[in-house]
């Protein structure tokens, strides 16, 4: 239609000619329009765009950013940067790609700040409520300067992220976990001095990967040794841990620092049955022995689980002793805490008491986290330097303590039989001397060579002391001993003495 023309929307009139070449001041139709994307996307190009002389500069008022920026501009700088025609952040930039490490620019010169470019908009019309609504410009030359200024911030907030101050812990290391106090931690920080990442290698191709302990210095060697879990060189590790297991004891294992420097390691020794490990580093290496506590009682004071995820960040954890006993398919040593580890990388790490020293080895297990107290792992290196190995009997039971039950259960075993502590014998070996002499599931069993059993670690320091005694006198692993069990008979409600005459062996127990 020729003539002049009105403009509803703005109240101005247009020429016949602006009638010609802009579209009148409504939104589009999305069934209509030439070109179905939003204006604010960043392929809009039009083809709503008004005449520059039906608006007044003072209504051009641009709408809220995508993200908070660093810094906001003032409305001065706006009104500058509009007359200049060229936007401070785009000068900015420019200093910023100048500036950019390995560019050559002087180290001491200051780094632009990060702020987002502004958008290449124009007004395309006025809504319902009488306000301007903004699109991008159709000139594909300022649109794509803002692509490219846009990809420019992007990676500058990345490298920002990057930064220690600013970079957000990953999920492993304890985002959703807090250290308590101040005492817990320094406490943390103090332990993290030995806590250490170790690989295996062989045939060069990684197999394993776990965290280790420093556990030991030796001044004069200048030497360190590294506790970890047997599970770091297991090759072939089956779901039940009473089946034999393959293991590379001559695997390349690499220590890994906190500093990120990596040394080679030597295999001092390692148990199939209590899957610990025991590795020598030598070296002018700055790093801290941890010591191994021997007599926790693990009542319900919080622990702290401390151990390094692949990209060698500290993973801890605050815990509590679970009260649960080990599955039929997992070892009767191992105890467990109310928390989780991310991966397998996990094992290996330490458990810590309240005074920073180490009470158990950790053990990657579902769904709840095993280890093995440091009891067992300090008497297993004390026979390791004494010996050279490390021997048990095999009994060919599986047990769990007594505490366990329920209370009740606690309540009429003690009032009944006067029995409050002991182990209960949850699997007997088929075949086994054990089964041969009566001894069924359900049955307690009450002391070991003359002693009074309440626990697990306790059972087992006895039995590894019978081996000690044994290859003290002989190294003969091929002959049997004698170990002596007090046992309840919950069937017959009777107690008696039985003599197991049992192999000894420096490897995993079996289990048929």
């Amino acid at each position: 239609m020729s003539g002049s023309g009105s403009s509803p929307a703005l109240g101005g009139a247009t020429s016949d000619e602006d009638a010609n070449t802009s579209p009148p001041l409504q939104p589009p139709n999305p069934s209509t329009s030439r070109r179905r994307l939003p204006p604010w996307h960043p392929d809009f190009t039009g083809p709503y765009r008004l005449p520059e002389t039906e608006y007044h500069p003072s209504e051009l008022q641009p709408p809220a950013r995508r993200r908070p920026t660093s810094e906001g501009a003032s409305d001065s700088a706006r009104t500058k940067r509009s007359k200049s025609g060229a936007s401070e952040s785009e000068s900015d930039r420019e200093t910023s790609s100048q500036e950019e490490p390995g560019s050559g620019s002087d180290s001491s010169a200051h780094s632009s700040p990060a702020r987002e470019p502004e958008m290449p908009l124009v007004p395309i019309w006025r809504n319902s409520k009488g306000k301007l609504v903004y699109g991008f410009t159709d000139d594909k030359a300022a649109v794509a300067k803002y692509r490219q200024d846009l990809r420019k911030y992007e990676e500058k907030l990345a490298q920002q992220e990057q930064l220690l101050t600013l970079k957000l812990p990953s999920k492993a290391s304890g985002t959703n976990e807090c250290y308590g106090s101040p005492k817990n931690k320094d406490m943390i920080l103090n332990a993290a001095k030995s806590i250490l990442s170790l690989s295996a290698y062989l045939d060069g191709k990684e197999i394993n990967r776990c965290t280790g302990i420093v556990v030991n210095r030796d001044e004069d060697k200048k030497s360190l040794t590294i506790l970890t879990s047997a599970w770091l060189i297991c090759t072939e590790k089956p779901s039940n841990d009473w089946l034999d297991k393959e293991y590379a004891p001559q695997a390349k294992v690499i220590v890994h620092l906190p500093d990120g420097t990596t040394v080679d390691s030597q295999l001092m020794y390692f148990s199939k049955h209590y899957d610990v490990a025991f590795y020598e580093i030598t070296g002018d290496l700055h790093l801290h022995s941890l010591p191994l506590e021997g007599n926790s009682e693990f009542g319900r004071e919080a622990f702290v689980l401390v151990a390094r995820d692949t990209n060698l960040d500290l993973i801890y954890r605050e815990a509590k002793l679970a009260s649960v006993g080990p599955c039929e398919f997992q070892h009767n040593h191992y105890k467990f805490i109310t928390c989780s580890i991310p991966n397998k990388c996990g094992t290996g790490g330490g458990l810590l008491d309240s005074n920073g020293k180490i009470v158990g080895l950790l053990s990657y297990t579902f769904p709840l986290v095993a280890f093995i107290p440091s009891s067992l792992i300090m008497k297993c290196s004390a026979l390791l330097r004494k010996l050279g190995k490390i021997v048990r009997p095999q009994l060919g039971l599986k047990l769990k303590t007594l505490d366990l039950l329920g209370m009740s259960c606690i309540e009429q075993l003690s009032h009944n039989f006067n029995i409050s502590s002991g182990l209960v014998v949850r699997e007997v070996s088929a075949g086994c001397v054990a089964e041969r002499l009566g001894i069924r599931v359900g049955d307690v069993i009450l002391s070991c060579q003359g002693e009074s059993v309440s626990s697990i670690a306790q059972f087992e320091d006895i039995l590894l002391r019978v081996g000690e005694e044994h290859l003290e006198k002989s190294n003969d692993l091929t002959c049997k001993v004698d170990v002596q069990v007090g046992v309840f008979n919950t069937r017959k409600c009777t107690r008696k003495l039985v003599t197991l005459k049992v192999k000894l062996s420096d490897g995993v127990e079996v289990f048929r």
